[in-house]
């Protein structure tokens, strides 16, 4: 991911020196994905983190690429390209993701004195 995040990244320079549309889009998607991966090498160097978090982070990566084919679904696939259409999935994924976040998280015990 880091090495096609770099790419996108010079292609989307590429694209607004030469004045060609949407390269911002490949600039914007390029970074995160850089961003992201960065992130990934830090969580994954530290293994008790690691040992705590992975399902956490597994869960959120699996709805956020669900997020992403259904929005390209419904914006190229079916041609509707209305606000409601890029940000529902999003709010409905990521309300989600809350929820399995918070069930799979251990409880804290209260401690009675």
């Amino acid at each position: 991911m880091l090495f096609f995040s770099v790419i996108m990244i010079c292609i989307g320079f590429y694209c607004q020196l030469n004045g060609i549309e949407n390269g911002i889009l490949f600039t914007f998607f390029g970074g995160f994905g850089f961003f992201m991966t960065i992130k990934d090498f830090i969580f994954y160097k530290n293994p008790p983190e690691f040992k705590k978090k992975w399902l956490i982070k597994h869960i959120g990566k699996m709805v956020g690429a669900l997020i992403a084919s259904i929005t390209a679904f419904i914006v190229a696939g079916m041609g509707i390209g209305n606000l409601i259409s890029w940000m529902l999935p999003s709010v409905l994924g990521t309300i989600y993701i809350i929820y399995w976040n918070r069930k799979i998280t251990p409880k804290q015990k209260l401690v009675k004195v």
